[in-house]
């Protein structure tokens, strides 16, 4: 193994006769992502569950930790990206303590070490939300306390879980892999667009990923953004100028030893005659059906072909 995953829950507190962070935590004990073992933690709802955390890092190392906790109040999970430097029960934990507006250091809010822009969370199970309120109640104190204690470069946030959900522990797994998975590298794809057709192009057999269809396009240089991006590498792998015009979307693809995010944009030929220099054949598609694309350019085609026959031109 690589390393270890800290997961807690939390157990039943107020009202409520069981806690669903508690069972999806102990659900998780002993799993493996990304050749990570996950170790699971339940913590009691009081001062001291608060500070468990930040106590057993300081002789324990973990590649990433995931605190869930119970938020009665919501209809969809959240991931709490901040811990607010203020404590105001509306009931008192477990161990009778009842705090009012009162700070927890005085030194201010903590942020959360993840990155939710290279989550995909459109596409995560459960259409969890990002949340910049953690709430004033155990679960911020023990995200605060656990910030507090950590380097900074240690993944970790706190997932907010409501009473019902349809897949909690798959969620919660996702956003393991997402804590442990390496960071988004931007890349450009161009969808060049002429006569209502688009270009797809393979991938030469000395090229990474042989044999595969692609939109062309890299990574971003310093500085660059997607346009500038795409003006200088369709120019290096197709000797072609275009004009770089709107949007389609952006998709982010695991590949497993990378993970990119695509940057479609709609281009036109301004200039140049055609030469391929990392790939080995080109053709201009009516629909997303004829090649083998690589990843998710699949997908991509099939937006930008929705996105041709909306035009005026197709009736």
């Amino acid at each position: 193994m690589e390393g270890r995953v800290l997961v807690t829950g939390f157990g039943a507190f107020g009202a409520h006769s069981a806690n669903v962070s508690e069972y999806v935590a102990s659900l998780l004990d002993s799993e493996v992502v990304r050749n990570h073992i996950i170790e699971s933690l339940i913590l009691t709802v009081d001062e001291s569950g608060s500070k468990r955390v930040s106590e057993l890092i300081k002789t324990q190392n973990y590649s990433a930790i995931m605190h869930i906790g119970l938020a009665e109040n919501s209809t969809r999970p959240r991931i709490e990206i901040r811990a607010k430097d203020i404590l105001d029960f509306r009931i008192p934990d477990n161990s009778g303590r009842l705090v009012k507006n009162s700070p927890i250091s005085g030194e201010g809010d903590l942020f959360s070490t993840i990155n939710p822009d290279d989550w995909d969370i459109e596409n995560m199970i459960d259409s969890p939300v990002i949340s910049n309120d953690a709430g004033e109640y155990i679960c911020n104190e023990t995200l605060y306390r656990t910030l507090s204690a950590l380097d900074g470069n240690t993944p970790c946030f706190f997932l907010h879980l409501p009473l019902s959900q349809e897949n909690p522990e798959g969620l919660a797994l996702q956003c393991i892999d997402r804590m442990l998975r390496p960071p988004c590298i931007d890349v450009g794809a161009g969808a060049i667009i002429e006569n209502e057709k688009f270009l797809a192009a393979r991938r030469a057999p000395s090229e990474k990923h042989a044999g595969w269809w692609e939109f062309p396009g890299g990574k971003f240089e310093p500085g660059e953004n997607a346009a500038q991006c795409l003006e200088r590498e369709i120019m290096e792998e197709l000797e072609l100028e275009v004009e770089v015009g709107s949007d389609i979307g952006i998709w982010i693809f695991d590949h497993g030893d990378v993970v990119v995010r695509l940057h479609v944009m709609e281009c036109r030929i301004k200039s140049g005659e055609m030469k391929l220099h990392v790939h080995d054949k080109v053709i201009w598609c009516d629909g997303p059906n004829e090649v083998e694309w690589l990843g998710p350019d699949q997908e991509i085609a099939e937006a930008i072909s929705a996105r041709l026959q909306l035009r005026p031109s197709h009736p």
